[in-house]
């Protein structure tokens, strides 16, 4: 068992297991610890379990890289869990390393059933059973995380920690290449037929599109078609740059999304859920509008409400297949109008929620947390990261704090625990050095 430590690959360099540039000299480190720093990995000291695993989730969602995330046993893994149920639920492909008691040592005080604890808050278990299979035991979480973009949680019990390996076994080291789920020809035929038909299509992008870095196939089928653009409150900032773009779809939508999103009559979903939230209980989808969903875990297809259109695999794969098999069907491929015109164009422009009017119950006391937020939005500079807690004051920052991109947006709202947002902050300080990082939290007055 490691002490707590959230790791990074090496960004381009090799870490030297002696320091951290971040950090200084680092303190003396156990086995585990040592041999991942040997390897290249950046060493991060996070102090406390929840610590890490908050810096970790934060870290892993606004970068590319692999993050590790080391707990001791028994408390190492209970502390952490509320931040890996926040990293589960909101699909950050995050790999926990956790310390576990030698195999059938149940009298041990570091005893604890890890695998249903691991599981009830949504994160995939694995484990390494024998120095046999240890080595293809981490590579199999290792791809959970790559390939599946799953939260994996590795238990490593110390009898199989301290067990030599087997002599005779071969292992060859390699990059773990993730194999993406391409679309089924049958299933993007469908899809484009009636995506064809359609007159107000629309594409509505979550944390799954994020992850699977399909922006700009997102963007060119939406031009291909003339549609308009949204997401869902963890996809914030995906197509900031996008003219056509509604913003977040959901409680936090502007007063141009809360009436062009219901006129939609098509609306394809992109590593998104369909969760009340996001369509506003229902409310957000129009009598007739059809609905299409792609993600790559087939279990979250029709989980929330009834859909007319699944499709098992990668949101830009799938983008890009639609693009293509829409361009077949024609003899003069284009950009299409579709309900891209003046007058929309102008009441998106019109319709933020910065220009929404509102009464403004600010007093000599206090100040009311719409113009604060607003204030703070005009104030400070734009190239930022938002890091919102949970909490009563979280509806305003997804209001009225802009982000860069989707790399600027970091909510904390999946597991909706309060308190797990200083931590994320400094994960995320690490993931985007070059950006301010602003955090929104409540604070508690004292009487």
């Amino acid at each position: 068992a490691f002490e707590p430590l959230a790791g990074a690959g090496p960004r381009g360099k090799k870490t030297s297991a002696a320091a951290s540039p971040l950090r200084g000299p680092r303190p003396p480190l156990q086995d585990g610890a040592d041999a991942l720093c040997g390897a290249g990995v950046e060493y991060i000291p996070a102090r406390h379990e929840g610590n890490a695993a908050s810096m970790g989730d934060a870290l892993a969602r606004l970068s590319d890289e692999l993050v590790l995330v080391s707990v001791h046993s028994g408390p190492g893994l209970s502390n952490a869990i509320t931040g890996i149920g926040e990293a589960a639920k909101s699909r950050t492909p995050l790999l926990i390393l956790a310390g576990d008691v030698a195999t059938g040592d149940l009298r041990s005080n570091f005893y604890i059933e890890q695998a249903e604890m691991v599981r009830a808050v949504g994160a995939t278990f694995e484990r390494t059973h024998s120095p046999k299979t240890a080595l293809r035991d981490a590579t199999r979480a290792a791809r959970a995380v790559v390939q599946d973009r799953r939260t994996v949680v590795l238990s490593l019990p110390v009898d199989v920690q301290d067990a030599d390996l087997p002599i005779a076994y071969e292992y060859e080291r390699g990059v773990i290449h993730s194999t993406l789920p391409a679309p089924d020809p049958k299933a993007i035929a469908a899809a484009a037929e009636e995506l064809s038909r359609s007159k107000r299509p629309l594409i509505l992008a979550g944390r799954g599109a994020v992850v699977a870095k399909a922006k700009q196939s997102l963007v060119s089928l939406a031009d291909e078609v003339g549609a308009l653009l949204a997401t869902s409150a963890f996809a914030h900032g995906l197509f900031a740059d996008c003219p056509w773009s509604l913003g977040i779809s959901g409680g936090f939508a502007s007063p141009a999304a809360l009436e062009l999103i219901p006129q939609s009559d098509f609306i394809l979903g992109f590593g998104v859920s369909f969760t009340h939230w996001t369509t506003r209980k229902g409310t957000l989808i129009g009598k007739d509008t059809k609905l299409l969903q792609v993600d790559v875990d087939a279990s979250r297809l029709g989980a929330n409400r009834t859909i007319d259109y699944t499709i098992v695999g990668d949101a830009r794969l799938t983008a890009e297949a639609l693009r293509t098999e829409l361009r077949q069907r024609t003899s003069t491929p284009g950009r299409a109008t579709g309900w891209r015109n003046e007058s929309v164009s102008q009441r998106i422009a019109q319709g933020g929620t910065h220009d929404l009017v509102y009464n403004d119950t600010s007093t000599s006391d206090h100040i009311d947390p719409r113009t604060l937020t607003k204030a703070l939005d005009a104030i400070l500079p734009l190239e930022r990261v938002v890091v919102s807690d949970s909490g009563h004051f979280m509806g305003w920052p997804p209001l009225y704090f802009r982000v860069p991109d989707e790399r600027g947006w970091c909510q904390l709202a999946s597991f909706q625990s309060v308190g797990l947002g200083l931590a994320s902050a400094i994960g995320a300080a690490l993931a985007q050095p070059q950006r301010l990082v602003v955090l929104a939290a409540h604070v508690s007055r004292r009487a």
